[in-house]
């Protein structure tokens, strides 16, 4: 066990851990290298690690959230007395066969999430309903005995604010989802002026037709007089080419 804490301290001091996961690490049947310098330690996880005993347990003034099951247990909780904020504690998949073993765990005010794996407790002429009532009794201040409250009902996902060791705060995740709403009202205004920007102006094409075709209809005005100028012309031609004959008609009558 000494060498997978230092494995996880990753060069840190004890004192700044908060999370320590030491399962399925290999011990001699007893916590080793685990001392009162993880101060601040608030979750920890010793499951399946084939402890037999829990005398060396340090005291830890802060820690929350204890997962000791799938170890070899049968008595001995007084140590964990000492960790007077624990409030869940998971101890089921030991070798608990007495009632009595759980009493130490009466001092503990804040252990409101107990999971002991009722199912699993092997204590002859007991049933679990009455075995569920007993350890209610027992320790009043739990909310939750293996999920489940005094009248049966699940418990929620959010298990007193703790899951898998971190703390929650909705309140982030509820800023986080105003930033998107507010990012989403951005892009659909942004998206309706880039629509207004790209609609074309037809106002502005319906002014330019008029006036185009006003310039065609000067431009036909303009042929058409051009055209009845040179028709006049061609009228007035005829008159003098008519005197001309005359004149040279006479002369050839030998009058002058």
């Amino acid at each position: 066990m000494d060498k997978r804490i230092n494995l996880e301290l990753r060069g840190r001091q004890p004192a700044k851990v908060k999370e320590l996961d030491l399962s399925g690490c290999k011990t001699g049947g007893e916590i080793e290298g685990l001392t009162e310098e993880f101060e601040s330690l608030e979750f920890l996880d010793i499951n399946n690690c084939n402890i037999t005993n829990i005398k060396s347990f340090p005291t830890l003034p802060n820690l929350r959230k204890l997962d000791i099951s799938g170890n070899r247990l049968s008595k001995g909780l007084e140590n964990l007395k000492k960790c007077t904020n624990l409030k869940h504690l998971i101890i089921n998949n030991n070798k608990i066969r007495e009632l009595e073993v759980l009493e130490p765990l009466k001092s503990l005010e804040h252990l409101t999430h107990f999971d002991v794996g009722i199912d699993q407790l092997v204590i002859t002429g007991v049933d679990q309903h009455v075995m569920r009532a007993k350890i209610y009794e027992l320790l009043p201040n739990i909310q939750f005995l293996d999920g489940y409250d005094i009248d049966g009902n699940e418990e929620d996902d959010d298990d007193g604010g703790i899951r898998n060791g971190k703390v929650l705060d909705d309140d982030v995740s509820d800023g986080d989802d105003e930033l998107e709403d507010e990012e989403g009202e951005e892009e659909e205004e942004d998206d309706e002026d880039s629509e207004d920007e790209g609609a074309p102006d037809l106002s502005v094409l319906y002014d330019n037709g008029v006036v185009l075709q006003d310039d065609e209809d000067d431009e036909d005005y303009n042929d058409d007089a051009s055209e009845d100028e040179d028709d006049e012309l061609e009228d007035e031609d005829p008159e003098p080419e008519q005197s001309t004959r005359g004149k040279k008609r006479k002369l050839d009558d030998g009058t002058v």
